[in-house]
């Protein structure tokens, strides 16, 4: 059982309920939840990571971009502001930044499927089809849930025929 004294164990339980209404879509009832986790306690990687999900959710691109960078010098070795601070670039037609920013990520992050799906449809934006359809292979072959997620993606619709 937590101990109430304890600030992470608070922060943590009111990170929780943040997660939920994000993961619910009720997007303005966890960022009035974050805002009092933020007003009591001091920003740790997984609040910055939190309010970086809400802020792609709300399609805050600069805005998030930032907090991935805080989020990528608080914690170098997690994939997250990587991932997500590449996806913003790519959001703001910044796409050879994105793909820059991705071959700077840990080599752990290079395991993940979503790593080479990215990869895949910013390749595919920037014109390189062979690229990208050997990126998304190699995530097809990670996540086969991947597949149905491209054959929607407008990223892709270069590939739509071979996907």
């Amino acid at each position: 059982m937590a101990c109430f004294n304890d600030p992470t164990s608070n922060s943590e339980a009111m990170l929780q309920v943040v997660r939920g209404y994000y993961e619910l879509g009720m997007n303005e009832d966890a960022w009035t939840e974050l805002r009092m986790v933020e007003k009591n306690f001091p920003a740790t990687p997984a609040i910055i990571q939190m309010k970086l999900l809400l802020l792609l959710k709300d399609e805050k691109w600069a805005d998030a971009l930032s907090f991935s960078e805080e989020l990528r010098r608080m914690e170098p070795h997690n994939g997250a502001g990587f991932i997500h601070g590449a996806y913003c670039l790519h959001e703001l037609s910044r796409t050879d930044d994105a793909l820059a920013l991705l071959e700077k990520a840990p080599e752990s992050v290079r395991d993940e499927a979503i790593y080479h799906y990215n990869k895949g449809c910013y390749q595919a934006a920037i014109g390189d089809v062979d690229t990208a359809r050997s990126c998304l292979q190699k995530s097809f072959d990670l996540d086969k849930s991947l597949v149905d997620v491209a054959r929607k993606d407008p990223d892709l619709a270069a590939l739509q025929g071979a996907l």
